[in-house]
C-alpha cells in the first residue's frame, strides 16, 4: 500500500526553491570552494542563494551539480548530506521539528516535499503483509551522469534530518537498497548508514520496520504545528497555483502519449499561439519537449518495473513506433537499457 502524496505532479516541471543548493554551496565554501567553480555556467545568481524565496530550475540544478562532480570530492554526497540542518528549509525544516513521531513526520516530509527544492520524488509504501514500510526514491532530473549521486545525496539528506528529528545520532533504518552499481566509495555508506546495503535493486529505498512509526521526536511542538500547517498549506497552494498551467500540459501530454505530440496542437487546444506557449513554458523554466521527455520517461519506467508488457509494446504506448529507437531514447534518459531496468 502506497500512502497518499501530495496533488502535484512527480515529474519535475518549472521552478524550484533553491534552498537545497543554498546549503551545499555554504558546506562547499566552508571546505574551501570557490562559489565561482560551484555557480559556473548555471545562470544562479549568488545573491538568490540567501533569498528564501529565489527560485531556480531543473537545468540550473543539473549544471550546478555538474560542478560538483566535477571537483572530485571522495564521497561528496555524505559530506554534504550529513551538514543538512532543520534550519536550511525554512519553514518546512521548522514544521518537521514540531512533529510528534516518526510518522507525522514522514508523511509531512513527502506531503509538502514540495516546498523545498525536489530533485527526487520521495513515495512511502506500507507493506503490510510483511511488517515493514519502504521510503522510495526516485530520480527527477533525468541526467544519467547525475543519477547516483542525486539519490545517494538524499538518503544521506532524510536519515540526517530523521537523526535530527529523533535526537539520535545512532538512529538507521534496517536497510537500504540502491537501484544502482556498488560505487568505489561503498565503505563510507557503510559506516554512516549503519545499516545492510545492497545494490543493483529495483528501486533505491530505505526499508524499517513498522515498530518505528511511533518513534518519539523529542523537539515537537503541538501547539505550534497547527499554525505552522496552515503557513504550509498556504505556500503549497500558491506552488499549486502557479503550477496549474503546467499542470494542465502534463494532463494533455499525457493523455496523448502514444501520439506524435505536435507544440502546435497543444496551443491549439489551449486557445494560444505557439509564440505564447513557448513564452510561457520558458517562463516556468521548461519547454515543451522537455516535458513530453519526462512524461515519457515516467511512464516507461513504471510500465517496465510494474507490467509485463513487451518492451515494444510500451515503446508504442508512449509513443514511439520503432522500438530501437525506443531503447536508444531511453537510454539516453537513464543510463540503462528497459531489459536491464527489468531485470
Amino acid at each position: 500500500m502506497m500512502v497518499p502524496q501530495n496533488s502535484l505532479p512527480a515529474n519535475f516541471t518549472g521552478q524550484v526553491f533553491a534552498h537545497k543548493l543554498n546549503f551545499i554551496s555554504t558546506t562547499l565554501s566552508n571546505n574551501g570552494i570557490e562559489l565561482s567553480c560551484l555557480l559556473k555556467g548555471t545562470d544562479i545568481e549568488l545573491e538568490g542563494l540567501n533569498d528564501r524565496e529565489y527560485k531556480i530550475n531543473k537545468e540550473q540544478i543539473v549544471s550546478f551539480y555538474r560542478n560538483i562532480l566535477a571537483l572530485e570530492i571522495p564521497g561528496v554526497s555524505l559530506l554534504l548530506g550529513a551538514s543538512i540542518k532543520p534550519k536550511d528549509y525554512g519553514l518546512y525544516g521548522c514544521t518537521l521539528l514540531c512533529c510528534k513521531d516518526l510518522r507525522s513526520l514522514l508523511e509531512f516530509s513527502l506531503r509538502y516535499h514540495n516546498l523545498v527544492t525536489k530533485t527526487v520524488n520521495m513515495s512511502l509504501h506500507v507493506e503490510g503483509e510483511l511488517g515493514q514500510s519502504c521510503i522510495r526514491f526516485e530520480d527527477l532530473l533525468f541526467a544519467s551522469d547525475l543519477a547516483e549521486f542525486n539519490i545517494e545525496l538524499q538518503c544521506v539528506i532524510v536519515l540526517s534530518l530523521v537523526r535530527d528529528f529523533l535526537d539520535c545520532e545512532d538512529f538507521s533504518f534496517d536497510a537500504l537498497r540502491f537501484s544502482f552499481d556498488k560505487p568505489t566509495h561503498h565503505k563510507g555508506y557503510e559506516d554512516f548508514f549503519g545499516c545492510p546495503i545492497s545494490y543493483g535493486n529495483q528501486y533505491s529505498e530505505f526499508v524499517f520496520s513498522d515498530d518505528k512509526w511511533s518513534l518519539n521526536t523529542p523537539k515537537s511542538n503541538p501547539f505550534a504545528m497547527p499554525l505552522l500547517l496552515s503557513q504550509c498549506d498556504s505556500v503549497l497552494s500558491s506552488v499549486l497555483s502557479k503550477n496549474e498551467f503546467l499542470i494542465t500540459i502534463n494532463k494533455w501530454i499525457s493523455a496523448n502519449m502514444h501520439k506524435e505530440l505536435c507544440a502546435e496542437n497543444l496551443a491549439s487546444d489551449l486557445y494560444l499561439t505557439p509564440r505564447t506557449l513557448r513564452r510561457k513554458l520558458s517562463e516556468q523554466g521548461t519547454s515543451f519537449r522537455d516535458i513530453v521527455k519526462e512524461l515519457r520517461c515516467s511512464a516507461a519506467k513504471k510500465l517496465i518495473t510494474e507490467t509485463q508488457l513487451t518492451i515494444e509494446d510500451i515503446g508504442c504506448s508512449i509513443g514511439f513506433n520503432d522500438v530501437s529507437n525506443f531503447r536508444a531514447a531511453f537510454k539516453k534518459w537513464t543510463g540503462q537499457t528497459p531489459s536491464n531496468l527489468r531485470m
